[in-house]
C-alpha cells in the first residue's frame, strides 16, 4: 500500500497524540503551510517545510515525502547521543523545551 504525504501525516499526528496546530507551533511551520499541504498535496512542498515536519515528528525526511518509503526510520538524535541542546540558536533551544515540556505532561504515569 503506498502512503502519501498526508496519509503519513496523518498516522504519525495520531501516534503522537498530536493535532495539526501543534505539530505547527512545534515544528515551526505555518498552519497555513500544513493546511495547504493536505489541500493541494506535497507535490510543491518546499524542502525546507518538509524536512521540519520530519525533524518535529522524528522520523527521515525519505520517509515524509517518498511515497515509495512505507517504514519509518526513528531518528531518535538525543538517544543516540547525535544531539547536543546546547548547540540550538535561541530559539530552537525554546521549542525543543517546549517539545520536552509537551512530552512529559502527556505521557507522565498520571496523564496516561
Amino acid at each position: 500500500m503506498v502512503l502519501t504525504l498526508t496519509d503519513k501525516l496523518d498516522q504519525l499526528l495520531r501516534e503522537r497524540g498530536l493535532n495539526k496546530s501543534q505539530l505547527s507551533a512545534l515544528s515551526g511551520v505555518p498552519y497555513t503551510t500544513i493546511a495547504s499541504l493536505y489541500e493541494k498535496g506535497a507535490d510543491n512542498a518546499k524542502r525546507s517545510t518538509l524536512l521540519s515536519l520530519a525533524r518535529c515528528l522524528n522520523v527521515s525526511l525519505d520517509y515524509l515525502a517518498d511515497d515509495s518509503v512505507n517504514e519509518p526510520q526513528a531518528q531518535i538524535l538525543a538517544s543516540a547521543g547525535h544531539f547536543d541542546p546546547d548547540k540550538l540558536t535561541p530559539e530552537g533551544r525554546e521549542r525543543y523545551e517546549e517539545y520536552i515540556e509537551f512530552l512529559a505532561e502527556k505521557f507522565t504515569k498520571e496523564n496516561v
